[in-house]
């Protein structure tokens, strides 16, 4: 089976903690260009284990081109039903057609261990030094030597003292070394709770990210529906000739009523706050104007407007003649005009450090930082 989607699995192999919980995370992604809505199922060779198995957040999702989510998959087995291994993975099934397998995922190995006891030391048999002193003592009797058998019989009872002390500290040692194994089970288990909130909230983010980019994506759709509207609307427009060139220093574009500097290149390369600037200070005895405009009238087109101004029947430029039937050429009706990047009035509504940019080269429109520097070409009326 070809793979349609890229699979990978943080911990191929896990063990569980003594409560028969642990917890895994697959990442999926969608290589092709195309979006898909898929539904995640685990798989498993016996039935009862998928029961152990839970993935967290919404089983079918939507994946755009190139778009990636993350599954976190919690396990809990009771301790008393199950001792060993057994194995799962996660597949890609198609949302419309859930019996299509899409991929296949990696296999993950769970293991199930028996909980680790310390257990404590055995204390001494009693009967062994009492033994002891009794045949030592036969040995003494036998001997006569009564002051002897006192003070062997002292030394043992000392002896016998201090064994039991030693069990005694040996016993309070393992109760400690116990009490701190279980302070570490508790704090590894909350620190599990932790890492779960956490991934959890990163896929809430990717859900959330998921959102965001359809709705670019419906964004891009409507606005290229508002181009083709806008190039069916450049075709049926007036008869009339595109351009009027008002011999003052600007042209009239028929089509919108917008008055335009002829000059299409006065001021260079700028950055935003520059072009804006010099647009909003331009007046008649300026750039060749002598239309008897105050300075405040001219300013930086919007996007609409470009995209309006513009004619995608010619490339490099994407301008008309004056007439409208042919590709500009010097003086027709503009002057100075560049094939390259020019400003428009229109911040990026997501960042207001980056405005839009158009390219009269193609007819592309960009996001680019206002630090940047491109062309200045003030228009006035309309709005």
């Amino acid at each position: 089976m070809s793979q349609r989607f890229d699979i990978t699995v943080t911990n191929p192999t896990l063990s569980l903690d003594a409560n028969g919980y642990g917890e895994t995370t697959f990442t999926v992604t969608n290589p092709s260009s195309e979006a898909r809505r898929v539904a995640i199922k685990l798989a498993t060779l016996n039935p009862q284990h998928k029961n152990w198995l839970k993935i967290e957040g919404d089983l079918e999702r939507e994946f755009l081109a190139n778009g990636t989510h993350q599954y976190r998959v919690n396990i809990e087995v009771p301790p008393d039903k199950f001792k060993g291994r057994f194995n799962f993975q996660l597949d890609v099934h198609s949302a419309q057609e859930p019996q299509e397998k899409l991929s296949q995922g990696p296999t993950v190995s769970v293991e199930m261990k028996k909980p680790t006891v310390v257990k404590p030391i055995e204390p001494p048999k009693k009967e062994f030094p009492g033994l002891v002193a009794a045949v030592v003592v036969l040995m003494l009797l036998s001997m006569g030597g009564g002051v002897s058998l006192w003070l062997l019989s002292s030394e043992i009872a000392k002896n016998h003292e201090e064994l039991f002390s030693l069990k005694n500290l040996a016993n309070n040692t393992i109760s400690e070394a116990n009490q701190v194994l279980e302070t570490a089970k508790k704090a590894t288990y909350k620190a599990d709770q932790v890492l779960g909130t956490a991934n959890t909230a990163a896929s809430k983010a990717n859900q959330a990210i998921g959102t965001v980019n359809t709705a670019i994506s419906q964004a891009e759709k409507a606005q290229t529906t508002a181009n083709t509207a806008l190039n069916h609307a450049n075709q049926v427009i007036r008869r009339t000739n595109r351009y009027k060139d008002n011999r003052d220093g600007t042209v009239t574009d028929n089509s919108t009523g917008l008055i335009w500097l002829t000059n299409a290149n006065c001021f260079g390369q700028k950055n935003w706050e520059a072009a804006s600037r010099l647009a909003q200070q331009l007046k008649s005895g300026d750039c060749g104007l002598s239309d008897a405009s105050p300075a405040g009238d001219w300013r930086l087109p919007t996007k609409s407007e470009w995209q309006v101004m513009m004619n995608k029947t010619y490339l490099n430029p994407v301008l008309s003649n004056t007439v409208g039937t042919d590709k500009w050429i010097e003086g027709q009706p503009f002057s100075g005009l560049k094939s390259d990047n020019y400003w428009s009035a229109s911040s990026f509504v997501l960042n207001t450090e980056s405005a839009l940019v158009v390219n009269l080269n193609n007819a592309l429109v960009y996001v680019n930082n206002k630090n940047d520097t491109y062309y200045v070409w003030p228009v006035r009326g309309g709005q």
